[in-house]
């Protein structure tokens, strides 16, 4: 089980890393809103690398009442990048197939992907909406596939200059919730 577990953190940070990190001067830097998205990213990062990354909180911008996390790892970058398989000099950057290569792995990719770059709208406020906003289209549609491996029925559409892999219908919502064992946000949602 340890080595699954350890597959499956290795997906779930590489779909992490690929949206919300960035590379420069031999260092990732990671950035994000949420302090307990933080902490899982500060966790997987420690627990599978034996490297704690260096955090900043700086305060948002543009009077934004929110923190911005900032996740700073230099240490082992080539061993970390290759092994969750990003390529900051490819356009596309779609993982390697050994990170989705069963179930459990493509539920932490998609789950890592979730915690990067997806939002639910609150189901009491609007129609409801599953989105995940991405750089490219070629990743947008290797997104869309995964999910669609699940019955889904995700969509993408070309938003400025990002594309949103998005899914509308309520029930599927749920399945995604399900797939992702989030089940606090499942039954607020339901």
């Amino acid at each position: 089980k340890l080595n699954t577990m350890k597959t499956e953190n290795i997906s779930e940070l590489s779909a992490i890393i690929r949206n919300i990190g960035t590379y420069q001067d031999n260092c990732i830097k990671i950035t994000s809103e949420n302090s307990s998205v933080t902490r899982r990213i500060f966790n997987l990062v420690k627990e599978e690398y034996k490297v704690i990354p260096k955090i900043t909180v700086r305060k948002g911008y543009n009077f934004n009442k929110n923190y911005i996390y900032i996740l700073e790892i230099k240490k082992d970058i080539d061993i970390i990048l290759n092994d969750l398989s990003i390529n900051y000099n490819s356009e596309s950057n779609i993982p390697n197939e050994f990170l989705c290569s069963d179930e459990e792995q493509i539920r932490a990719y998609l789950r890592g992907l979730f915690l990067s770059v997806g939002s639910i709208n609150d189901p009491k406020k609007s129609r409801y909406h599953l989105e995940f906003f991405v750089d490219n289209k070629e990743y947008a549609e290797f997104i869309k596939n995964l999910l669609n491996e699940y019955y889904l029925n995700s969509k993408v559409i070309k938003r400025e200059n990002k594309y949103m892999v998005y899914i509308k219908e309520a029930e599927k919502i749920g399945d995604f919730l399900r797939m992702m064992n989030a089940i606090n946000a499942l039954l607020y949602f339901e």
